[in-house]
């Protein structure tokens, strides 16, 4: 079982940043904490980890932070140790906390999502150091055409080293990830919900180092839309590539996720040319096909889209078809 070793940053970050049921004293909020980092570089400190040399006075002063950001980072210092004892727990159990202090922690989040990127997150399992991920995207209802292109999708991403990036959904994900689990893949599946459960379910593959488990959430913590609707975006920042076997217009979370990675560039999308209207309607805006010859050839995913990828043409845009995401950056200009 891994271990956590922990530095004064990551363990800052842990501590002000990390919300634990079980833990009462207030978090931080995630635009408090990306403004208690950003003062930090300001004022030339190395890291986090100088927090902990700070009363609340100083760390108003230094940080310029309000009063009760203040006390909520003081009263987490002070009752540090139950903090400790409930991360100690979850070790306990095979599931540790790592931050992007952490040389642990997927850079690529950071790289692709920015101040985005989850503060914390909860492992389960060996997570690589460097890896290269693909996705599959789809509606929960999947046709028997589809599952042919899942195992020859997957057997693709087998073939190239490459692991599959999962999000626990049922329909077209959980078709990929049961058909990798059993054909020797390598799987990083985000959970946002069911941790503990999930890690004894498939504690087989864990221990071979074919699956990972993580979580941006506490494991403990029930299912919400956002915390659904975050992991999405966390598992588009870990792909290269995500393929979209099926999608249905202006319906469902499929389809929210396409139109949230379009406007914020974290993954290359690559559509299946089928009948699926969703589908159809993404290739005229402009995402790069994938056709069943695709699928079945020896091209790798990259040669793929280098010979696939449409060249981008400067266009009127028609507002009636404007993404709710590029209506609102219009409008702020």
């Amino acid at each position: 079982m891994e271990k956590m070793m922990l530095n004064l940053n990551s363990l800052a970050t842990m501590l002000f940043t990390c919300d634990l049921h079980a833990y009462k004293d207030a978090v931080l909020t995630f635009d408090e904490w990306i403004n208690v980092e950003k003062n930090l570089k300001v004022h030339g400190l190395s890291g986090p980890g100088c927090l902990f040399g700070l009363n609340a006075d100083e760390l108003m002063d230094i940080l310029d932070i309000s009063e009760y950001t203040s006390y909520k980072i003081v009263q987490r210092m002070k009752t540090m140790n139950v903090f400790l004892k409930h991360i100690y727990e979850y070790e306990q159990k095979g599931i540790r906390i790592i931050t992007k202090y952490d040389e642990e922690y997927p850079q690529i989040l950071v790289k692709k999502m920015k101040k985005n990127a989850p503060t914390c997150l909860f492992v389960v399992g060996n997570l690589p150091v460097e890896f290269e991920g693909i996705s599959l995207t789809g509606l929960q209802t999947v046709t028997k055409k589809e599952k042919g292109c899942i195992k020859r999708l997957v057997d693709k991403i087998n073939n190239e080293n490459k692991w599959l990036i999962s999000n626990d959904c049922k329909g077209v994900d959980q078709e990929a990830f049961q058909y990798a689990l059993h054909h020797h893949g390598h799987i990083i599946s985000f959970l946002c919900e069911k941790m503990e459960d999930k890690a004894m379910e498939y504690k087989r593959y864990i221990r071979s180092g074919n699956l990972v488990l993580l979580s941006a959430i506490d494991p403990i913590k029930r299912f919400t839309v956002t915390h659904a609707i975050d992991r999405n975006s966390y598992v588009c920042g870990l792909s290269k590539f995500q393929v979209v076997v099926s999608s249905k217009i202006n319906s469902g979370a499929t389809w929210f996720t396409i139109m949230h990675n379009m406007h914020h560039n974290w993954t290359i999308s690559l559509v299946i040319d089928n009948d699926c209207f969703g589908n159809q309607r993404l290739l005229e805006m402009k995402t790069t096909p994938l056709y069943v010859k695709n699928i079945v050839s020896d091209m790798s995913f990259e040669m793929i889209y280098n010979e696939n990828k449409k060249e981008e043409v400067e266009e009127e845009i028609n507002i009636d078809q404007m993404s709710i995401f590029e209506f609102i950056g219009d409008a702020n200009g």
